[in-house]
Parts: C-alpha cells; structure tokens; sequence
C-alpha cells in the first residue's frame, strides 16, 4: 500500500458560538494517486461547512502535497468540541479512507449564568420603592482570604500534576499554528512563481523558508549566508537547492520551483520530526 500521511486540526484555540472557526488539512502522497478531500457536501458534524481555501497541488519526485484551510461554524454548546476529517483514495472499486487525528477546540462562553425559561408571576421582583436607599459595603475578608488561599493551592495542585501536559498541548497548538500560516505562505509565492517569475518573490519565498525555520529550530538562518548555513547543517542536497536559488537571485538563472519546493519538503520533514519528538517527550 503506497504511504499516505494526513495531518489536520484547528488554527484558532477556541471560538465563540457562530464565529467562522478555520480548520486546515495537509496531505502527502504517492502522485499516481487521486486524493478527494471533504467538500461542502460532506458531514462536518458538529460544525458546519461556511467555505474552504485551497492551494494547488505541489509535485515533486513522485511525491504530491495538497493543502485546504476549511472555515466552519458552530452552533453547539458543548465546552470541548471534536473534529477530524479523512481523505479519500480513489481506488478501482471503491475508496480508501485515511483519518488524521481528531481535534478539538473549545467554545469560549458568553454567558456566565443560566437562565431560566420561565418563571412565575408571583416569584418576579416587583418594585415597591425607587428611592435610592444607600447601603454600606462590608468585605467578608476571612471568607475572602480563605477563597483565594484555596484557590492558590488548587492552582499549584493542577499545575503540578498537569503542568508538563498543559504545556506540551499549548506548544503542539502553537507550532501547528505556526506550520500552517508557513505552509499558506510559502505556496502562494510558488504559484505565483508558476505563473510568473519574478527575482523579488524568488527573494521572499527564500526570506520566508528562513524565517519559519529559525522559528522552529533556533538557527540563525536569515543571518547567515548560504556557504555559513551549508557549515551549519551538512546538507547536501539543501546546499544545492540554496545554491540554485543564489544563482537566481542574484544572476540570470529562472530555475526556483524545483529547489523551492524541496525547501518545503525540508520544513515538512522538520516539523513532523519535532511534533513527535514533542508528543513523545
């Protein structure tokens, strides 16, 4: 069976009730594939489908990635909300499903008490008297102070306990986050080099690879030159594919979706490295 990898989960960390929430979906695949994403028919339950944005489809080496940032609804009310769609491989007879993990994301509330749907006559606070009568404030401050001595241990209880997992979870979120803005980035310049090239996006697209693995590694890569990064990371094949995109830049070369698009195949390799490495930290 030909390796497929799917990756998906929500941008945003929380949504109020009937926001657009984004959720993005990332696949890699042999390319004598046919994949078949979720469209707008498909059951997105409990959210539902507003619309979706899509990248074209990136071929390399016999390797094809295909990306698409849904925007959703929802109208549920359940504090934690669960989300994971699959992919489809056409086969012969039928499909083959593959299913990222699921996601969730939390419903931020807008309504701290519950109301009532009725109440009876006789219970409604009439009133009697609309003269401002003052009273006086008076602080229970034992009661305070044991509130928040309370407070404070089962904050340290929680943090000690959960703190490693909090932590994990919120990084995941953020580098997820951060990979797909990259991702959304990156191929907008590579279709429009596809459509027309052009030194400054060969530049940017260049400038954008650097920036998003400096963020994700440590390196000072927009700081260094490509002879100073070939040092750093003993990459051959990444020096050649840097190299071409000099010659680019600052010669008469046009040749920059091929190393492009390898760049991108080094940051996908990267990421997925570290979100396991995390996961399994």
């Amino acid at each position: 069976m030909a390796q497929v990898k799917v990756r998906a989960g929500f941008i945003q960390d929380s949504v109020r009730l009937g926001d657009p929430i984004d959720y993005y979906m990332v696949a890699q695949y042999p390319s004598n594939l046919t994949v078949l994403f979720p469209d707008s028919t498909f059951s997105f339950n409990p959210f539902e489908f507003h619309h979706k944005k899509y990248q074209p489809t990136q071929t390399q080496r016999g390797e094809s990635y295909d990306s698409v940032v849904y925007q959703l609804l929802t109208f549920e009310v359940d504090d934690v909300q669960y989300l994971s769609l699959p992919i489809f491989v056409v086969n012969e007879r039928d499909c083959t499903r593959y299913v990222p993990q699921r996601d969730s994301i939390l419903l931020a509330a807008m309504v701290k008490e519950p109301v009532p749907d009725s109440i009876r006559a006789e219970d409604l606070p009439l009133l009697t008297n609309t003269t401002y009568q003052r009273v006086s404030f008076l602080l229970n401050y034992p009661i305070l102070l044991i509130t928040v001595g309370i407070l404070l241990v089962v904050s340290v209880v929680i943090w000690i306990v959960f703190g490693k997992r909090i932590r994990k979870y919120f990084k995941l979120k953020r580098l997820q986050k951060n990979h797909t803005k990259f991702i959304q980035s990156f191929l907008e310049k590579l279709h429009q080099l596809q459509t027309q090239y052009t030194t400054q996006n060969t530049e940017t697209a260049l400038s954008i690879w650097k920036k998003y693995m400096e963020q994700l590694e440590g390196k000072p890569f927009t700081k260094l030159t490509t002879r100073e990064t070939l040092a750093l990371e003993q990459d051959e094949y990444l020096g050649k594919s840097l190299q071409a995109l000099d010659r680019a830049i600052y010669g008469s070369s046009t040749t920059v979706l091929e190393p492009l698009t390898h760049l991108q195949q080094v940051a996908e390799v990267r990421f997925s490295k570290l979100i396991e490495d995390l996961k399994n930290g």
